[in-house]
């Protein structure tokens, strides 16, 4: 970052909320700082940055994102977005944010409101290099595949969906997540367990997502509350490996931490 361009800041999912409200309810956010950074963002002070995977997080409820996981790639049809995500990403996108690309599993987008982030620190191909090696050596969606496989009776084959808005079409494993889907659907009784033992391995799989579009663009700061206690110390975020996102150039800072560092109120 130069001394006269304002730092780029990437905002994860779970701050995104209350700079749209900074009032609201029970918020881990104080009112006053989720206030300064929307007032940062508003005038030019902060450049204020949203994964599409943040999308995929707010958009859908669990079952939804089981539903959208089972028909991704394929011409059914799609889950629609919660009405309040969509007025809350909107007043967003008029503040000023843009969205950086994420390539999720069939690289779809769920509200179409946001300009795309310039590459302008990394070229594309550059940037799509940089993703990958981020998110390459972390577990992804192999734990929901695992997971899936193993509701099957076989192993299943693989098919490619075609490139999307998002410019990156990804493999899709065939079956496990309908194997999921089937086994929400059939198994009333067992849906708390289901979702006991997949949610942290979908939020984990997001964070890997978020985390590596913030690294991939080179962006300056990534603003977050979570501290990875769903998924424990395997959590990308979880304090034992934030040494490690250090070491890679994340900077990682709370809403209070932004405010004071940038000095924002």
């Amino acid at each position: 970052m130069s001394a006269s361009e304002p730092p780029r800041v990437t905002f994860d999912t779970n701050v995104c909320n209350f700079i749209h409200e900074p009032n609201k309810p029970s918020s881990p956010v104080a009112p006053a700082d989720a206030t300064a950074i929307r007032a940062a963002i508003t005038d030019g002070r902060l450049k204020g940055f949203i994964s599409e995977a943040s999308l995929f997080v707010e958009c859908l409820s669990f079952p939804e994102k089981l539903a959208y996981l089972a028909v991704a790639g394929t011409p059914d049809p799609r889950p629609q977005p919660d009405p309040r995500t969509v007025v809350m990403f909107k007043d967003l996108e008029g503040l000023g944010m843009k969205l950086l690309h994420a390539p999720l599993i069939g690289g779809e987008i769920f509200i179409d409101v946001f300009d795309w982030a310039q590459d302008d620190r990394f070229n594309s191909k550059d940037r799509l290099a940089r993703f990958f090696a981020f998110t390459g050596p972390l577990p992804r969606h192999k734990p929901l595949e695992a997971y899936g496989n193993a509701l099957m009776p076989a192993p299943r084959s693989h098919r490619v969906v075609n490139v999307t808005k998002s410019g990156f079409g990804v493999p899709i494993p065939a079956g496990w997540a309908g194997a999921i889907k089937q086994e929400w659907d059939n198994n009333v009784a067992g849906r708390k367990a289901l979702e006991k033992a997949i949610r942290p391995d979908i939020g984990e799989w997001c964070d890997a997502l978020i985390v590596g579009s913030h690294y991939a663009y080179g962006n300056d700061v990534f603003c977050t509350t979570d501290r990875g206690v769903n998924a424990g110390s395997r959590s990308l975020l979880h304090k034992n490996n934030r040494a490690a996102l250090e070491a890679q150039g994340i900077k990682l800072v709370t809403p209070e931490e932004l405010v004071q560092q940038y000095k924002l109120l």
